[in-house]
């Protein structure tokens, strides 16, 4: 777990991208942690994000789910885990 969450702003470029950007999609697969930073988070908050992933969730998902993922977001909890974007995740999943 990271040091500290996302900022809101770095959790809506990266929900955008993951949704719509082949070309970010790979690179955060590749390091999670780097394409992160190149959003605009800080080293401590991707210390913990550097590994691989296996496998990514589908554009599809991302984009059914960035309206509800940003309103939870705000409304609940800060964030703080994008290595579990994996697919297939409950998180990805509409209800």
């Amino acid at each position: 777990m990271s040091a500290s969450p996302l900022s809101a702003d770095v959790v809506q470029q990266l929900l955008e991208r993951l949704s719509h950007d082949d070309d970010f999609r790979v690179a955060f697969s590749a390091d999670p942690g780097k394409a992160l930073l190149a959003l605009g988070a800080d080293e401590a908050t991707v210390r913990a994000c550097r590994a691989p992933l296996a496998t990514l969730g589908g554009k599809q998902e991302f984009a059914e789910a960035a309206s509800r993922m940003s309103s939870l977001l705000s409304a609940r909890a800060a964030f703080n885990v994008p290595f579990l974007f994996e697919d297939g995740l409950p998180g990805l999943k509409h209800d």
